[in-house]
C-alpha cells in the first residue's frame, strides 16, 4: 500500500484511504486530482478486492478521462498480486 501513497500529499493520502461513501475532490488545475483518483482506484482494487467493474470515477474533462484510462491499467500492473 505504501507505493500507492507515494508522491501524494497528506490530504490526498487521507482521501485515498477513506472507504466510507464517496469522496468529492475540488481542486485547481495541476493539483494532482487525476493522480489521486488513480491511486484511490488502485487502493480499492488491491486492498479491498473490489471488482473494477464496480468503481465509478468521474471527471469533467476529456483530457483527465484519457489520462485515467491510461494510468489506471499501468498502476494496476505495478501492484503486487493480492494474497
Amino acid at each position: 500500500m505504501a507505493d500507492l501513497l507515494e508522491n501524494l500529499n497528506e490530504r490526498q493520502q487521507e482521501a485515498v484511504l477513506e472507504t466510507e461513501g464517496y469522496v468529492r475532490v475540488i481542486a485547481g488545475a495541476g493539483s494532482g486530482k487525476t493522480k489521486f483518483l488513480v491511486s484511490r482506484y488502485a487502493y480499492l482494487v488491491q486492498d479491498y478486492g473490489i471488482d473494477p467493474a464496480n468503481i465509478l470515477c468521474v471527471t469533467f474533462t476529456n483530457k483527465a478521462a484519457g489520462e485515467m484510462k491510461k494510468r489506471i491499467p499501468e498502476r494496476l500492473e505495478m501492484l503486487p498480486e493480492r494474497q
